[in-house]
């Protein structure tokens, strides 16, 4: 797949940085009234609705990873063999979690969240949450901006209250996995390489602790 935004230039910053340094319960869900959001964020086909407080409280402490604020508090909602999907990585891991997001301060100046809506998705069930999120991301040096607005899915396990799974889809396209087929497979396996590359040069001490 092409990628010619900065996200592509980012990470091909970050297999350069890491190469040569050796160096990601409720039971109901309301629907919120569309009226209630002055967001351009795009709804996926899905209605927007009211988030309970502790989906809230969840996506609040995720969203500091995307805002190059990578905290302990963020991490201790993911299960340590937990696993981030999106079309450029895939990481496998609470620690190449960790590594994925504390590099994006190394590439990007700034990440501002510009909106986030919760989706009613009949195939996502509580306490799974997923939502809308447009992210504003400013490239070191250059200075240039992308706004990505993506489908992104906290997958979390309803014994641990745990996410398990966190999958970001760029403008709610699925990712390709290993059963797409035999491109699907070279994809992951892409994937899982350049998520390789990242771990060796990244820090995963959470940033409040260091």
């Amino acid at each position: 797949m092409s990628i010619t935004s900065p996200v592509r230039t980012a990470l091909r910053s970050t297999r350069v940085l890491s190469t040569s340094s050796k160096t990601q319960l409720i039971n109901k869900r309301p629907v919120l009234d569309r009226k209630m959001s002055t967001s351009n964020t795009p709804n996926f086909d899905f209605p927007e609705r009211r988030p309970s407080s502790e989906e809230k409280a969840l996506v609040d402490d995720v969203l500091n990873l995307y805002k190059l604020n990578p905290i302990s508090s963020a991490y201790s909602h993911y299960s340590p063999d937990a696993q981030f999907h999106d079309p450029i990585g895939l990481a496998k891991g609470l620690e190449s979690i960790k590594a994925q997001f504390n590099s994006m301060p190394k590439i990007f100046s700034a990440s501002e969240t510009k909106g986030v809506k919760y989706l009613d998705n009949p195939a996502v069930k509580p306490p799974s949450v997923q939502i809308s999120l447009s992210q504003l991301y400013t490239l070191k040096g250059s200075g240039s901006q992308k706004l990505v607005n993506s489908l992104v899915t906290f997958h979390v396990d309803p014994s641990s209250n745990l996410i398990t799974q966190h999958d970001e889809e760029w403008d709610g396209k699925p990712n390709s996995t290993g059963d797409d087929g035999f491109f699907g497979k070279i994809n992951e396996f892409r994937k899982s390489a350049t998520a390789s590359l990242v771990n060796m040069g990244a820090d995963t001490t959470p940033a409040d602790q260091k």
